[in-house]
């Protein structure tokens, strides 16, 4: 799974920022611009944009900034990790920035990021604090949340299992365990992620904020319905392809644990709704069922409640149809000949 650059490929900086985004119009010159006066905090650098086939004007917005513009063909498999891989195969940078097109990222934390990873070469990535603006259609805010990956803000260096899509790779890292599998629409990250740990080096988020991402609140019915139709759901693909490696259930237990809770809980349900009717023990079966529905409300509001049932179903659905479809195919086999608009 090893990755190169072409050989037309520019001069080795230090930094590579590859932003990635499709039909991105409304923030992609947010992220750009946020990308060149981030990459002014290092050495040397150079920012690339990748776009997934984008049918709004992405790409006309881009243009008018002195970065390279790549972009993938409309009949190719479009993921955040074709982008990714499509991107670190025409980086140049010694480190490689990954930035979502919907993404303000922060000068002072990258030059940090860089400053740690030169000094602790037993870690393969790193990433930083980050923060959430929820926006409308319209891209008028409409709430947001802080750390949401609830990093401990009173740690210089939190060690962790996975790191988002946004973070700083070492391009040493990515050439020896592979670039990012552009076949992989969900759970690219851990997936990756759990390569880079099996070959011994170590993750973690470092202290500051290093971002602030522009999109639709998490625990939404649009976004629940945004994720189902970019198969965001399908974790059955990360499944089949880490377990080439004899990581299949290493990824379950650790990207989609709400899923076997689900299917544990469902299993249960199945094998117990009969035993209670031949024993006549109904009551408490109900009873079970009600405590667990109270629970799940008490934590999260009746709303919330019925989001997590809902992405819970879903998941656990087109978590098993993707498993079952699965034909993994060889990351080399995805399509090099990338439209070089700039």
């Amino acid at each position: 799974m090893m990755a190169t650059p072409p050989p037309d490929a520019p001069a080795a900086c230090q930094v590579s920022l590859v932003v990635i985004g499709r039909n991105e119009e409304q923030f992609i010159e947010c992220a750009i611009a946020s990308a060149l006066e981030a990459g002014a905090h290092v050495a040397s650098s150079e920012v690339l944009y990748v776009d997934s086939a984008s049918t709004d004007r992405t790409v006309e917005r881009a243009k008018a900034f002195p970065i390279r513009i790549l972009q993938l063909k409309p009949e190719w498999t479009l993921t955040p990790a074709a982008g990714r891989y499509t991107g670190f195969r025409h980086a140049a940078g010694e480190y490689v920035f990954f930035i979502d097109g919907d993404t303000e990222v922060e000068g002072p934390w990258l030059a940090s990021a860089i400053e740690f990873l030169n000094t602790h070469h037993e870690y393969g990535a790193v990433a930083g604090v980050l923060n959430e603006v929820w926006v409308d259609r319209s891209g008028k805010c409409i709430g947001g949340r802080d750390n949401i990956f609830e990093q401990d803000l009173n740690a210089k260096v939190w060690d962790t299992k996975s790191l988002g899509g946004i973070a700083v790779y070492r391009r040493s890292t990515l050439e020896q365990v592979g670039n990012f599998n552009p076949f992989i629409p969900a759970g690219e990250e851990r997936e990756v992620a759990i390569r880079i740990r099996l070959a011994g080096f170590k993750l973690a988020r470092i202290e500051g904020v290093m971002r602030r991402t522009y999109a639709d609140n998490r625990q939404s019915w649009r976004e629940i319905v945004r994720r189902f139709n970019t198969s965001f759901y399908d974790y059955g693909l990360p499944i089949r392809y880490s377990a080439l490696y004899g990581a299949g259930l290493q990824i379950v237990l650790e990207e989609i644990p709400y899923v076997v809770s689900f299917l544990l809980f469902g299993l249960f349900l199945i094998i117990a709704t009969p035993l209670a009717l031949a024993l006549e023990l109904t009551h408490i079966l109900l009873g079970i069922v009600l405590l667990t529905l109270l629970a799940l409300i008490v934590k999260k509001g009746v709303k919330g409640a019925c989001l997590s049932i809902c992405v819970r179903s879903i998941s656990t659905y087109r978590t098993l149809l993707s498993l079952m479809r699965a034909k993994p195919l060889s990351v080399e086999s995805y399509p090099t000949d990338v439209i070089q608009v700039q």
